[in-house]
């Protein structure tokens, strides 16, 4: 069964913030693009399940985690595991590989610039 937040491997998925891109699963493990535009933010989110990892290709992040915040720059890297709130300001157009476990639904907003639902 395909849910209906599934894009196919190599498109776009658009975002108020810019763009996500799926481009590999293998035994539940899933990699994508996110491409962050500057002066955008996600939404201050958690997930109940998904493992997160970022990998920084280029640009520069601001990152808050919970109450405390971080700068990443390219190359750097970050680890997010179930359950750590965060949010991501991108002080320049920033492009990210993130590798995570795949999970739908998984999504808590706690806060939302672009009044999307509070679970997704």
């Amino acid at each position: 069964m395909v849910n209906s937040s599934e894009v196919p491997y190599g498109e776009k998925k658009e975002k108020p913030w810019g763009y996500e891109r799926p481009l590999a699963e293998f035994q539940g493990v899933f990699l994508k693009e996110l491409y962050l535009q500057k002066d955008t933010a996600s939404s201050f989110h958690y997930h109940e399940k998904k493992d997160e990892f970022f990998y920084i290709i280029y640009g520069k992040l601001r990152v808050v985690l919970g109450k405390k915040e971080i700068t990443l720059n390219q190359g750097d890297t970050l680890h997010i595991p179930p359950g750590q709130q965060h949010r991501l300001y991108p002080l320049e157009n920033t492009l990210i590989l993130e590798l995570g476990t795949r999970m739908f639904g998984d999504v808590i907003r706690i806060t939302d610039d672009y009044d999307r639902p509070s679970r997704e």
